[in-house]
């Protein structure tokens, strides 16, 4: 093996390459690249997140003699839930590492290409997170009685060629495990998969392998009222739901600015950015060319640009549901970490030996979560006819 091309890609993975890598992950998506880092509220991979909600109560008008308001203040609650862990790995098979031993420009090309497919591989994976549950659910599947591998789900927005996924029932238990995913068929709402045919029923869905209950705590969590948030009962701690707004019909600007009313009127709520899936932001710029408005872009951190509404931006995101507008508040959106993504290398080697195949391999590795301190000041509207 060639000594220098290992020590070489070492020092390169951790001085050179690591700094636009971690960059890149950290603006994965508009939202991403949008939110505050902490790392002052994680210890010991628990996230601790203060919420203070309710009214000062030490306030009131008085008689002249009366007695001066008694003060209360505001209720304080603590979230505690655990850091999510977030891995990309690349690998260079030992043979390849040989073949190129004498022509080190080979093995930094060969380096170069693991790693743009890894980084473009995280990205759209931690993109997808941000809406997801937490659960991983990429999608439900319809009853198929008799065994096949051609299934129909009710969504393939969250899926593609090439993934390995597990299948899933309503108690969570594994139905099917590691399947690798052939064909997406996106007319017919369809995906064939290796190995044997399965059988399934309504209630089974898909996650990516050994993802159940392990990914961020996203948006579909956030925004579901009286679910179990961050160990918040939302059902006895209304105060912690979100604002929902079910339109149902076509969007306008007077739709946005009653929801962004809502959220501020409920929980003082200031809404600075919005996402919303491609249907949506082409209703929205229907709704401007009918009027003749000019559609401004703005340009966003990470690169991204987006059209505006009073030079709030709006997002577009593959992975956003369809007619769904998310009204965000970004100050009181996190992304809770340990530290920022960095190499496996506590022994000194970036690049390790698989022990059981003739390959090499290096991982990346960051623990961290999403939160939100006060949902109810930001909005989901719901219902929106796509163009």
């Amino acid at each position: 093996m060639a000594t220098l091309n290992m020590k070489t890609a070492s020092e390169a993975l951790k001085l050179f390459y690591l700094p636009g890598l971690v960059y890149q992950l950290n603006n994965a998506s508009p939202f991403l690249a949008a939110i505050e880092r902490d790392t002052t509220s994680v210890s010991g991979g628990e996230i601790v997140m203060a919420l203070r909600y309710g009214r000062q109560g030490g306030v009131g008008n008085r008689a002249d003699d009366g007695p001066l308001p008694i003060p209360n203040s505001r209720k304080t609650r603590q979230a505690r839930w655990q850091t999510k862990n977030i891995f990309a790995t690349i690998e260079i098979s030992d043979k390849t590492i040989r073949a190129s031993r004498s022509r080190e420009g080979a093995f930094v090309s060969l380096l170069e290409a693991e790693l743009s497919d890894a980084l473009e591989d995280a990205k759209d994976n931690l993109a997808r997170q941000v809406f997801g549950d937490g659960s991983g659910k990429l999608m439900t599947f319809k009853e198929h009685t008799t065994p096949t591998n051609e299934l129909s789900v009710d969504t393939v927005q969250y899926i593609a060629e090439g993934q390995f996924i597990d299948i899933i029932d309503a108690n969570g238990n594994t139905v099917a495990e590691r399947r690798e995913v052939l064909i997406v068929d996106d007319i017919n709402n369809t995906i064939t998969i290796d190995g044997a045919p399965v059988t399934t029923s309504d209630t089974d869905f898909a996650v990516l392998h050994l993802n159940y209950n392990q990914e961020y705590t996203g948006m579909a969590a956030v925004f579901t009222p009286d679910n179990v948030l961050y160990n918040i009962d939302r059902k006895k701690n209304k105060w912690f739901n979100p604002t929902v707004i079910n339109l149902n019909g076509e969007i306008s600007e007077v739709a946005i600015q009653k929801a962004i009313d809502e959220a501020e009127r409920k929980a003082g709520g200031r809404i600075n950015f919005m996402s919303a899936s491609y249907g949506v932001r082409r209703a929205y710029q229907d709704t401007l060319l009918a009027v003749k408005r000019i559609v401004e872009v703005m340009q966003l951190k990470g690169g991204y640009e987006a059209i505006t509404y009073n030079n709030i931006p709006i997002t577009v995101d593959k992975y956003n549901p369809p007619q769904t507008l998310f009204g965000l508040d970004l100050t009181t959106w996190k992304e809770y970490q340990l530290e920022d993504f960095t190499w496996f290398d506590q022994d000194g080697a970036i690049l390790h030996r698989d022990q059981n195949r003739p390959v090499w391999r290096a991982t990346l590795a960051k623990y961290a979560d999403l939160g939100c301190n006060k949902p109810r000041g930001n909005f989901i509207m719901t219902g929106i006819v796509e163009h």
